[in-house]
């Protein structure tokens, strides 16, 4: 089976000390697990990526620092890697609709992701708008964290209500909500079966939680395929969430859409852009 995980992470032990080191970040070693606490390098990653039978893991750095670093990580390992770049500083939408056109033109820059539970900036702020349209005209889909975030901050910046704006004033944008959107799985669903191009990530959410009724909807004939399987490796650890996954009662197309099916066709492919 062709295995993507939507969401890996590259980690020196000085970032782990600095993430886990936040106040809003003390507890998550307990919340999560222990294994995200030290350092995660390339060689580290593939290991446990070949281990687990996991093709393709999806790096995550900051869109303004760390990006050409994954490229080139991704460059040296055809196949194995693609880039997602993080918006880490909202405040700079002409910046940051800039640098994305720039990364854009690299075959390995996947997705951009907007983490409001980082920036503390709400999903449907106007400062993200520029983002969200350059993406939209690129055909770059954007990952969205949704729901009740691990760290002790403000969760209201990423309610999924906040979606709507978004998908209404972009009706051709690629919305991936990640971490899972716990607990407004069904608000979700409902949003899902109202727009074709929202999906549902389960990064960072432990599969063996997954409510019954989101089961039952990746089962299903119509919806099957919007939900996409990742781990947020090593801060949730992907060996358990792969087992986990891999033992939900779905069938053999919806597991293997799960898996890893849908991301290859949303994420991985030759994209038709603007050099403007």
């Amino acid at each position: 089976m062709d295995i993507v995980d939507i969401w890996v992470n590259l980690v020196t032990e000085a970032s782990a000390a600095q993430f886990l080191g936040a106040a809003e970040n003390a507890h998550i070693p307990s919340y999560l697990g222990s294994s995200g606490t030290g350092a995660v390098g390339v060689d580290t990653m593939l290991g446990r990526m070949d281990e687990l039978g996991v093709a393709t893991g999806i790096l995550t750095p900051g869109l303004g620092g760390g990006t050409e670093e994954a490229l080139e990580v991704a460059d040296a390992h055809p196949g194995r890697f693609l880039v997602a770049g993080g918006l880490t500083d909202p405040g700079r939408p002409s910046r940051n609709a800039r640098r994305i056109r720039d990364l854009a033109s690299h075959p390995r820059f996947a997705m951009v992701r907007v983490m409001p539970l980082a920036t503390q900036v709400p999903i449907n702020a106007a400062v993200h708008y520029p983002a969200y349209a350059v993406c939209e005209e690129l055909g770059i889909p954007v990952g969205i964290n949704v729901g009740v975030p691990g760290p002790r901050v403000r969760s209201n910046v990423q309610h999924p209500e906040l979606l709507e704006d978004v998908l209404i004033d972009f009706p051709d944008l690629v919305i991936i909500g990640a971490h899972m959107g716990h607990p407004y799985e069904e608000l979700l669903m409902n949003y899902m079966r109202k727009w074709p191009n929202l999906y549902l990530s389960c990064t960072a959410y432990a599969p063996g939680y997954f409510d019954p009724a989101l089961v039952q909807f990746m089962n299903t004939k119509t919806f099957r395929g919007r939900v996409i399987w990742g781990s947020d490796e090593p801060w949730f650890p992907m060996q358990r969430s792969l087992t986990e996954a891999m033992a939900l009662p779905l069938d053999a197309e919806a597991m293997e859409l799960f898996l890893g099916g849908t991301a290859r066709r949303l994420l991985d492919h030759p994209r038709a852009f603007s050099a403007r």
